[in-house]
């Protein structure tokens, strides 16, 4: 946009390009036929270069391979390892078959693996023998020592009552299928299976479930649609000219993006703001407390609503109604404001909000503002608690090497130019490192040491 849009803020992106209806699985099929020759995956590292043609038919053959160790649609395979060329062919190959697709963190250990095959009933999993430290296996021993008297295919665990098959990619340990085993698995009457199978997938099936962790609590399985990917794709794709080198924000729960830029943004916007709305989303933000909306260039929480939010949080309806309002916007957790452009900036989380007397503080905005002192080198600003404002802006700084610093330096800094100074700030001053310190111990712990000084 280059007049100003909007009068509050509220924005809805609009796009003469409609929403498509198509699958996963008819997108590819799509452009096999229509460029089989053109490279459609490469992975340098590992020497590996499909063209969409060959891509098709990979994915078809594990698709039906996956049919002939029992998966039915409907059934979750969990993918369970790094970047790699297996994991696009499962993704494809499990939206070929219906099969929902469950992203499982290549960095989870054996609780955090527990509790995600459990919580969506995964009835197969897919890792590769290793990968850095991971020694999977072992990991998945761990919680299933049965695994290693098992029949491939015919697993029977205590623990993960609803897993099956276990399929190994580089190797064939005791009770797992192979990759190789799984991919040659099919027969005719598997792949006609298949084609029968694809006549009834629709595009609002779930084709994913993605394990976001947020900031408390357990990981939360946001479930996603073909439509939610298929066109988050489309449209993300269209805005970027097919440049692959934008700036965007969103998130899992969205498809995930909802926010993005366009190529010849100028290079404040690029670099301060997250972009413009989406085409066929609606964004707002709102006053945490009366939800109303909030006027142009103010603070709140961002809501996302359209096409691209998820269905919901796989077996969790309490988070999920949390999260999503009745109305069908999504509570992004985000705090952030809107310009008249409609173009978005990020400010921080509603975590991190400090309510200091009934009023909103938002860290980020004063840390902003900290960073420009010249003695700072990193700054963090938290909420303490006060008997009688409920909560206290605390700034912890590191300055830099080979200067000094006071408190009343940076109240006089601060003076007519940041919201900290109408507030009664307390200052720790510390020599660590602010990334890898937790400030609320730090500064509730240190309230007398000779490094705290308050204003």
């Amino acid at each position: 946009p280059t007049k100003p849009m909007l009068t509050t803020s509220y924005v809805h992106g609009t796009c003469n390009l409609p929403f498509t209806s198509k699958t996963v699985g008819q997108c590819l099929e799509e452009s096999a036929n229509l460029v089989p020759d053109k490279e459609a995956v490469v992975f340098v590292q590992d020497g590996v270069r499909k063209t969409f043609g060959q891509l098709k038919q990979e994915v078809d053959q594990l698709a039906a391979g996956l049919l002939a160790i029992g998966l039915k649609k409907g059934d979750r395979l969990g993918m369970w390892g790094p970047n790699m060329y297996e994991w696009v062919l499962v993704q494809f190959a499990t939206a070929q078959a219906g099969i929902i697709l469950v992203t499982v963190n290549p960095a989870y250990q054996h609780r955090e693996l527990e509790f995600v095959l459990k919580k969506v009933g995964c009835k197969a999993l897919i890792f590769p023998t290793k990968f850095k430290s991971q020694l999977y296996y072992d990991i998945l021993k761990r919680i299933c020592p049965e695994l290693e008297q098992a029949i491939p295919g015919d697993l029977k665990s205590k623990c993960l009552p609803d897993l099956r098959s276990v399929i190994v990619i580089g190797s064939k340990p005791p009770g797992s299928y192979s990759f190789e085993e799984v991919f040659q698995a099919a027969s005719a009457s598997h792949r006609e299976q298949l084609l029968s199978l694809q006549k009834k997938i629709s595009c609002d099936d779930p084709i994913n479930i993605q394990f976001t962790s947020g900031t408390t609590g357990n990981p939360k399985g946001a479930t996603l649609t073909h439509h939610n990917i298929v066109n988050n794709g489309r449209f993300t794709g269209y805005r970027m000219g097919y440049h692959w080198r934008q700036i965007g924000y969103g998130m899992t729960e969205n498809s995930p993006v909802t926010f993005q830029g366009f190529t010849l943004d100028e290079i404040t916007r690029k670099t301060e703001t997250v972009g413009y709305i989406g085409s066929h989303i609606e964004a707002k933000i709102v006053d945490p407390q009366t939800q109303l909306i909030q006027p142009l260039q103010t603070s709140g929480e961002l809501l996302v609503r359209g096409y691209c939010v998820m269905r919901g949080y796989w077996n969790d309806e309490k988070k999920t109604k949390e999260c999503i309002t009745p109305e069908g916007w999504f509570r992004t957790g985000d705090i952030a404001s809107l310009d008249e452009y409609g173009y978005c900036q990020i400010l921080g989380r509603m975590n991190d909000m400090i309510i200091r007397g009934g009023e909103n503080i938002y860290p980020a905005e004063i840390e902003e503002f900290l960073h420009t002192h010249p003695k700072v080198e990193e700054i963090q600003v938290i909420g303490v608690n006060d008997e009688k404002m409920g909560e206290e802006i605390c700034a912890c700084i590191r300055i830099k090497e080979g200067t000094e610093c006071t408190a009343q330096e940076i109240k006089d800094y601060c003076k007519g130019q940041s919201k900290c100074t109408n507030f009664s700030t307390s200052f720790y001053f510390t020599d660590f490192s602010l990334q890898d310190t937790p400030l609320h111990n730090l500064c509730e712990g240190h309230a007398y040491d000779s490094h705290w000084e308050g204003m």
